[in-house]
């Protein structure tokens, strides 16, 4: 009897263990997801796109997309991918550029697009790398040639209709040694006409030459967004010069990294120019010019120039003695000739 007792308490505790398993087992998957953490993320890369461009004479710009799946139901790790272009001869590395994709979830694609310059002279072989968390799980490899048949982008069909300049305010600074500088803030208007098709990508470099020192009192690139065909475009710039002085204002329009276009304007702030007075009931052109100290080009914040000292002449010493000493022994030489000539 105990035997049989003692059995059916072993088979009741062993299936009271069992039930006890299953529902931890169940807990753990229906409570947090616990079995899913045993699952991974499967990526691979579903599809590499390449597109290029020239962007001048020597240089192209490559644009690499890579595509890249995850087969799991698993979320994935921090995903970069870095792009590296060997040239196909030599096997030197060129250029490399990486990109950042993030996590990708479960049943997901996403894609990163990397940017490379690269000589257009020459063929490559591009080796894509996808890290996850760091550590490099997949790679990819590509070929490509004949970037020197790229045309260069079209030069843009514009022209600087018009300029013009208007003074904003007036600042009056404090410079070096308590003396005060006035600043005139000056407001440059472009009319740009757009002679060809819609374009976009141009920069203007707006520059203020002195007149008189030719040196360069302040600049500012902007950029001119897109420009559409056949409109006229205004676009703004302030620069801050020195007051009671004429500029030359140059406007330079860059595309690809080239000058495309000019065009200048005079600002003349001097109340000092050529004018013609009335001297003695007599018409005279005369030219009046205020002072000018370079200092006054010189940005606020900047070194002060130290003088250089001015050299002291030298006190009568061992060098006027030994002239001296020289002069007797010459005039005792001479004396003891002409005796002899006696």
């Amino acid at each position: 009897m105990r035997s049989n007792s003692e059995g059916k308490k072993l088979v009741i505790a062993a299936a009271g263990t069992v039930l006890v398993f299953l529902v931890l087992i169940v807990l753990v998957a229906t409570i947090g997801g616990g079995l899913r953490s045993f699952e991974r993320s499967k990526i691979a890369i579903a599809d590499i796109d390449i597109s290029a461009e020239a962007l001048g004479i020597a240089d192209a710009g490559l644009n690499v997309t890579t595509s890249l799946d995850n087969s799991g139901d698993a979320k994935s790790g921090e995903v970069d991918v870095l792009v590296k272009a060997y040239d196909a001869d030599t096997n030197l590395l060129v250029a490399s550029n990486g990109s950042k994709v993030g996590k990708i979830c479960g049943r997901e694609t996403k894609s990163a697009s990397t940017h490379l310059k690269l000589p257009k002279e020459g063929s490559y072989r591009l080796q894509i790398v996808v890290y996850e968390d760091g550590k490099g799980i997949l790679r990819g490899e590509r070929k490509i040639y004949g970037l020197s048949r790229l045309e260069p982008p079209s030069v843009a069909k514009i022209s600087i209709r018009e300029l013009d300049f208007f003074v904003e305010a007036v600042e009056v600074e404090s410079g070096r040694r308590g003396k005060e500088k006035e600043y005139a803030i000056v407001n440059t208007t472009l009319y740009i006409d757009n002679l060809g098709k819609d374009i976009g990508g141009l920069r203007a470099l707006i520059k203020a030459r002195d007149n008189g020192t030719r040196l360069i009192a302040d600049r500012r690139w902007e950029d001119l967004g897109v420009l559409k065909e056949g409109t006229t475009s205004l676009h703004y710039a302030e620069l801050r010069v020195l007051n009671g002085r004429d500029y030359i204002f140059e406007i330079l329009i860059w595309q690809s990294e080239r000058i495309i276009k000019e065009g200048s304007g005079m600002v003349m702030l001097s109340p000092f120019v050529n004018r013609t007075v009335v001297l003695e009931a007599k018409e005279k052109t005369v030219e009046i010019s205020p002072k000018v100290e370079i200092s006054d080009f010189i940005p606020p914040g900047a070194p002060v120039p130290k003088p250089y000292p001015t050299p002291v002449p030298a006190a009568p010493g061992f060098e006027t003695l030994s002239a001296a000493l020289a002069l007797f022994i010459v005039f005792v030489l001479l004396l003891k000739k002409r005796r002899r000539g006696i």
